[in-house]
């Protein structure tokens, strides 16, 4: 097993942000390794095994002990398959996230909203500012080149309104012929992906993988890593080719307009976009054709990956409180690609940007 490759040497304890938080071994992925590999031989031992599940749940899924470890363990298939078996051998731990799951069942969002919903909130703030913007929203019989696909956080969450603003005036601009699921986006599947529910994920998928055939287009985009990863990894999409909004903007755009720079940027690497989906150079690629000057951070997780802001908030706002204080981001633009990401940044009274915004800006004439 994946697991017996693990040597304890401790190559993933110092960059670990479970560990950093903390300071605890048990929260580490070798913490985690050495009680796995102890459950294998101790049985029926249901203190330990209590503690190991809840550990399991207390980590950002963020990827950098697999990207440094030194044995090469699969580590995040690791986590994803003892999440999975946790929640089947002892359900009950695991209360606090059936209203989750029953959202997601019922109305397809984590926010256990009305489905009808997912285009009513930007849409109100945004109609009239963009014109046409309802006509864009899908409906059955309407194709395109290419479907957005906001996902939860953004279609729901009002600190995300700004982002979207850019978003649809930089696509508006550019004359693409797109389309936004609305209505009939369902959830991605990443929220019960990562709790190891491959049947649940599935249905979601299934039904997104049909709107976004139907609708005949070439591209599905996302500003969501975690939607990406559903989408690219698992949405299993014939002739139909997932990209993140940076990686659009990249290709579409070969040169864009100076951006008019007058305050001091930091970039952001959002976990899931740079190490599990390996999207690095896109992002920088469209700031660099700003010209604008940024200083790179440390590629450390922001803490709201992985459902820790569901299983331990404390311990997520830790982790985004450290980062900002070890970078020194105070007084800087925080500069990323990931609505989570910004929502945590944005916990913290940090200013920060999508690149997309900047873009926009960028193409409208000036810094806003």
């Amino acid at each position: 097993m994946s697991q017996d490759k693990c040597v304890r040497c401790g190559s993933c304890l110092q960059l670990c942000p479970m560990f950093d938080a903390t300071g605890e071994e048990q929260f580490s992925p070798r913490g985690k390794m050495y009680l796995l590999q102890v459950m294998d031989q101790i049985e029926n031992d249901e203190e330990l095994g209590r503690e190991f599940r809840r550990l399991l749940f207390q980590c950002t899924l963020c990827g950098r002990c697999e990207e440094n470890c030194a044995s090469g363990v699969d580590l995040l298939k690791v986590w994803h398959e003892q999440r999975a078996k946790a929640i089947e051998t002892a359900p009950e731990e695991f209360e606090y996230l059936e209203p989750l799951k029953d959202a997601l069942s019922n109305v397809k969002n984590i926010y256990g909203l009305a489905a009808e919903d997912r285009a009513i909130y930007w849409l109100d703030e945004l109609e009239e500012e963009i014109p046409g913007l309802e006509d864009r929203v899908y409906e059955k019989g309407k194709t395109a080149e290419v479907m957005v696909f906001l996902g939860c956080l953004m279609s729901f969450r009002g600190s995300q309104i700004d982002v979207l603003r850019s978003l649809f005036k930089t696509l508006e601009r550019l004359e693409v012929d797109y389309l936004v699921m609305g209505a009939e986006e369902f959830c991605c599947g990443h929220p019960l992906y990562l709790m190891g529910d491959e049947k649940g994920a599935q249905k979601l998928r299934e039904h997104n993988k049909q709107v976004v055939e139907e609708a005949k287009v070439r591209n599905v985009i996302t500003c969501c890593p975690g939607c990406l990863i559903q989408l690219r990894e698992h949405h299993n999409l014939e002739n139909v080719e997932a990209l993140h909004h940076t990686q659009f903007f990249d290709r579409k755009l070969d040169t864009i307009p100076e951006y008019p720079q007058t305050e001091e940027f930091s970039y952001h690497d959002p976990c899931e976009l740079h190490r599990i989906l390996e999207i690095k150079t896109e992002p920088r690629s469209v700031i660099n054709k700003m010209g604008i000057e940024f200083r790179e951070m440390d590629l450390s997780c922001c803490g709201g990956g992985g459902l820790l802001r569901m299983t331990d908030p404390n311990l997520s706002d830790k982790i985004i409180q450290l980062r900002a204080a070890r970078e020194g981001v105070k007084n800087t633009t925080v500069i990323t690609a990931c609505p989570s990401c910004r929502e945590q940044l944005l916990s913290q009274d940090l200013k920060t940007k999508d690149v997309v915004e900047l873009v926009s800006d960028a193409l409208e004439g000036g810094a806003k």
